[in-house]
């Protein structure tokens, strides 16, 4: 297309010639002006042209003369295609972007898309997205929805459902007049199937990202428990089409009936993924038996970077498997861990603070935002950064910090000059507290590329002292806190 397509308006604006400079006697004179990207706005193209072009426009799908013609006269047919020509005849053929974001917005009018690059295939996702979402399970055609993926799948790269239909419940059988009603509901085999995705994800070979919500949207008066579920058999489809995905790097699954069951069932299958960097399964139900296994996922693969299991089910159990990976030196190069909006228990905060203070490397971020945290379980996770070299990030958005727990966490920000970031937001803390803590925050970030600590070992928690004053070093221990250590008892 023309420059002013390809050109930014905020860079065109920003290089314009001021209006003092056009006046001035020197530019005045000029007849031609190389920067004025829009001097042919107002002018009105030859009539034949013009004609000839629109005519074009009309049968472009019978005739394609955009490789025997000039780019000029490509850069005119572009402005003037339709934006709904019927995709197996676009696809192939057009390539500019101007058109592809005109027809994005001419379809999908109320979405507003920002920092998007490549116009084609954020509109083609778009279709394909569109069509999964709204189509009827019971009358899905196969061969429909097979034929758009192999048309969309080389310019695609992201996969983004904001909900799935669900197949209809199978009614119970109907009885005779001389039959007992049983009214257990576990008696009528409960099916919850959505359209199989395997067909489609194996076509789309080029996918980075897939983002899934199993349940209905705009439900309104209409609403049933069962339009949020889904069965094993909905994750075995989806399974077998992941097997195809070579380049998988992020998963998502979120505000889903995701149990323990299908979750150990979908890491199953995406451990063999060694593309896989980010697992999502924020806002699902997930409980301790999926958490464990999500921690044996975590330990064995080797590229897993991002693990986001916010507002979940999970208790101590399920934290102690995550813990386990972690102190155990896992595979995989670790670097957030998101926990935001679990409740959280006392034990759970003495299984993360033992963790932390074992890992010396990763993760760098840890997220428990309003996790519960509050007197001895909010003590532990501020401490934890005492003794922890490996964190530079640790938000607490949302927990009960005051009290005991806003000296322990000076005390440890003192001691750690490794943490670049600490959300505090409401904690419940001191303005005093907060100046503190943006004082050694920025105390760190001076210090980044320095050397700051002379080993990587625990410091003696007394130096030259008897070794028998030394506390045991033991997380596991209910009373023990990270960086606060009893007071010594004189001898007699």
């Amino acid at each position: 297309m023309k420059i002013p397509y390809v050109v930014s308006s905020n860079t065109r604006k920003a290089y314009s010639t001021s209006e003092l400079m056009k006046a001035s006697p020197g530019e005045a004179s000029r007849k031609i002006n190389a920067e004025d990207f829009e001097w042919d706005d107002e002018l009105t193209p030859a009539p034949l042209t013009y004609f000839a072009a629109l005519a074009l426009s009309r049968i472009f799908h019978r005739l394609n003369p955009l490789r025997k013609i000039l780019q000029k006269d490509i850069d005119m047919l572009m402005d003037l295609y339709p934006a709904d020509i019927p995709l197996k005849f676009s696809v192939p053929c057009i390539k500019d972007e101007q058109y592809w974001k005109r027809s994005f917005y001419s379809k999908f009018p109320s979405r507003k898309e920002m920092g998007v690059s490549y116009w084609k295939g954020k509109f083609l996702s778009a279709c394909l997205q569109d069509y999964l979402e709204n189509v009827k399970p019971d009358i899905f055609i196969e061969e429909d929805a097979i034929e758009l993926a192999k048309l969309v799948s080389p310019y695609i790269f992201e996969l983004g459902l904001n909900q799935l239909q669900m197949v209809r419940q199978p009614t119970p059988p109907v009885l005779s007049e001389d039959a007992v009603e049983d009214a257990c509901i576990y008696s009528v085999p409960k099916v919850y199937d959505h359209i199989p995705l395997e067909p489609v994800l194996v076509r789309l070979f080029n996918l980075n990202e897939i983002s899934l919500i199993f349940g209905i949207n705009n439900l309104q008066d209409g609403y049933l428990m069962r339009y949020f579920e889904f069965s094993l058999a909905d994750c075995e489809s989806l399974c077998r089409g992941l097997e195809y995905l070579q380049h998988l790097r992020i998963f998502r699954i979120n505000r889903s009936n995701l149990d323990c069951s299908k979750v150990k069932l979908i890491l199953q299958n995406l451990v063999k993924r060694e593309s896989i960097e980010e697992l999502d399964f924020n806002h699902c139900k997930i409980g301790d038996y999926g958490m464990k296994a999500l921690g044996g996922f975590i330990f064995i693969h080797k590229n897993v970077k991002r693990i986001r299991i916010a507002n979940n089910r999970f208790k101590e159990v399920g934290v102690q498997g995550i813990a386990y990976a972690l102190q155990m030196k896992p595979a995989a190069p670790i670097e957030l861990l998101d926990f935001s909006l679990n409740p959280m228990s006392l034990e759970c905060a003495t299984i993360f603070a033992a963790a932390f203070v074992r890992c010396k490397e990763k993760p760098q971020t840890l997220i428990v935002n309003s996790c519960g945290f509050h007197g001895a379980s909010a003590e532990k996770m501020a401490g934890l950064l005492s003794l922890n070299r490996g964190l530079t990030r640790l938000d607490m958005a949302a927990n009960n910090l005051s009290g005991e727990a806003e000296k322990t966490l000076i005390q440890a920000l003192e001691q750690n000059k490794r943490v670049l970031r600490v959300d505090l937001r409401s904690t419940h803390i001191s303005e005093e507290t907060q100046a503190k803590v943006n004082e050694l925050l920025e105390r760190n970030k001076k210090l980044v590329g320095q050397e700051t600590e002379p080993s990587e070992e625990i410091p003696p928690l007394y130096l030259n002292e008897p070794e028998y004053l030394i506390w045991e070093y033991n997380p596991n221990n209910p009373d023990y806190i990270p960086g606060r250590y009893p007071e010594r008892i004189p001898e007699v």
